[in-house]
């Protein structure tokens, strides 16, 4: 049957969004276009002030508030120890996340917590309704007030492992993405993601309704495959969910639902659970250039800013592989077991690649706009300072729109989300500085905020649907920051 089209209207309404996108009127088009040989110096909202607690550099009239602290490996903490609403310790590695409108003025936040097999304190510490009850990740959901006060948090994902990105959907749930492809059992001699430390397979995206009031029952969403997750992005008009893998030789996939295609859901209909029902997973592929690499690393790079390709897509065979990474045969080291990794043939990304499916540097943050599906690559590009891809849907063209040319200016951007003035903001990821980036329509980039605390990453950046407040997390300690000020001052 024929897709009904969700104006953006619709979309906005139903969605919650400013952690969906709320973009410029022009979109990213055009802010994209002034950037995309690098960006230039832009005064934005003026020089950081020095905080005197310590922690967050911001410009002059912005403040912050920090709440729901975590410090990995010790729960009991002096200054991040907090604790969740029913008593548990906050759990730490504060990731992805984003804001939804609930009542009376309430903005919830999901937010993942990338806690490996070893990490504690872990979600859940008492095993009510875990996935996997060896595994101590998953998600917490905040209730923050109108007056940024902390005022309900509880755990609301429990039993996976590094939920590290992910994203919103139209339909108001959370899809929360593993990094990783542990399997049940002993260390092996050949397949590398063998573990004693779970008892169930991993690397799957998991859906949480924003709306719920406590732990939801977990179920992996198996047929948008078992691979390196990081983030995800909806089109609202098709419901067809674009993915991320955070590897050198990563692809960008698309699922397409079964309730879709099978006419029992409109777009705009879609439910929590829905996407569980089943779809088809394919990845992308160049069509004049199969297996394409993407990453530029080599000096007769074929993709140059601005060109178009046009893109078609290869379906996946085996969705659920029984191998992501095997023990590299290669490895020098005399014991099997300690050999490094290496991509597996068996991997969905092998299995992409060898129908022409292109290659991508390290696909992180991921957002929609206008028909636009966007791509940070965190180090593609000649100085691996990452790579912004555009992807039409309609044209089904893809093209390479930014690869920084100045790491001073912007280095490896990764989660991103748009500031009420329109402007871009960006959370880096790199190692040795931490950084908020922010970029204007004309181009320019400026720094919006300092961790100046540690060296740890900043991530999970979103509005609130009020476009008052930016809240963002800091990875360890874990801290979500909820930041607010003069936004008009630097107009769009």
């Amino acid at each position: 049957m024929a897709l009904m089209r969700l104006s953006r209207r619709r979309f906005l309404g139903t969605s919650v969004a400013a952690g969906a996108g709320l973009l410029a009127p022009a979109g990213l088009e055009m802010l994209l276009a002034r950037i995309a040989h690098g960006a230039t110096p832009a005064i934005g909202y003026g020089p950081l002030i020095p905080d005197p607690r310590g922690m967050l550099d911001l410009p002059k009239g912005f403040e912050y508030r920090m709440f729901s602290t975590a410090m990995l490996g010790e729960p009991n903490h002096a200054r991040f120890g907090q604790k969740l609403s029913a008593g548990d310790p906050v759990p730490p590695l504060h990731d992805g996340m984003a804001a939804f409108a609930g009542k009376h003025g309430i903005t919830i936040l999901v937010r993942n917590h990338e806690i490996d097999l070893r990490d504690e304190p872990g979600v859940d510490p008492g095993r009510i309704r875990p996935y996997d009850k060896l595994a101590r990740g998953g998600t917490t959901t905040l209730w923050v007030d109108a007056e940024r006060n902390l005022v309900k948090s509880f755990a609301s994902l429990s039993g996976t492992v590094r939920n590290c990105a992910g994203g919103p959907t139209p339909w108001g749930t959370w899809l929360t993405c593993e990094e990783c492809t542990y399997m049940p059992g002993e260390k092996d001699p050949k397949n590398h993601d063998r573990t004693p430390l779970v008892s169930k397979r991993h690397g799957y995206v998991f859906e949480v309704d924003a709306h719920a009031t406590a732990l939801v029952e977990p179920q992996p969403i198996q047929a948008m495959g078992r691979f390196y997750h990081e983030a995800v992005a909806v089109d609202p008009e098709t419901a067809t969910v674009y993915l991320s893998e955070d590897r050198d030789d990563g692809l960008l996939y698309r699922f397409r639902p079964d309730a879709i295609a099978v006419g029992t859901r409109n777009p705009f209909e879609m439910r929590a659970g829905d996407l569980g029902k089943g779809g088809v997973l394919e990845a992308l592929r160049v069509i004049d250039l199969p297996s394409a690499r993407t990453q530029n690393w080599d000096p007769a790079a074929t993709f140059k800013l601005g060109a178009r390709f046009n893109v078609n897509w290869v379906r996946i065979p085996v969705t659920d592989p029984d191998m992501d990474m095997e023990r590299d045969p290669d490895d020098p080291q005399l014991d099997p077991l300690e050999r490094k990794a290496r991509t597996a043939a068996t991997s969905t990304r092998a299995q992409g690649f060898a129908l022409g499916a292109a290659q991508f540097a390290r696909g992180e943050g991921m957002l929609h706009d206008r028909g636009m599906i966007y791509l940070c690559c965190t180090n593609g590009g000649r100085e691996k300072a990452g790579q912004v891809w555009k992807l039409d849907l309609l044209r089904m063209e893809l093209a390479l729109a930014v690869e920084p040319n100045d790491k001073n200016l912007l280095e490896a951007p990764d989660n991103l989300c748009m500031a009420p003035n329109d402007d871009l903001i960006m959370c880096e990821d790199h190692r040795g500085r931490d950084r908020i980036i922010g970029i204007t329509s004309k181009g320019g980039a400026y720094v919006f905020a300092n961790n100046a605390f540690n060296d740890t990453e900043f991530a999970g950046a979103c509005f609130a649907p009020d476009g008052r407040t930016l809240f963002v997390n800091s990875q360890n300690p874990g801290i979500t920051f909820a930041i607010w000020g003069p936004w008009a001052r630097r107009r769009g």
